[in-house]
């Protein structure tokens, strides 16, 4: 019985660290998509921004 319980303690454990580390994953890529987005928009702006000479 005390077996059974540690064993449903364990899988609601690693659910719930799966389903984190899923959510992470989702948020490193929107994060991701925004930075290139953002970077090649500001590159498409010429050297204006970002050039010190």
């Amino acid at each position: 019985m005390l077996l059974l319980i540690l064993l449903a303690l364990l899988a609601i454990i690693l659910f719930g660290v799966g389903f984190t580390v899923h959510f992470l994953f989702i948020l490193a890529v929107i994060a991701a998509l925004l930075f290139v987005i953002m970077f090649f928009m500001g590159a498409a702006g010429g050297r204006s921004r970002g050039a010190w000479w």
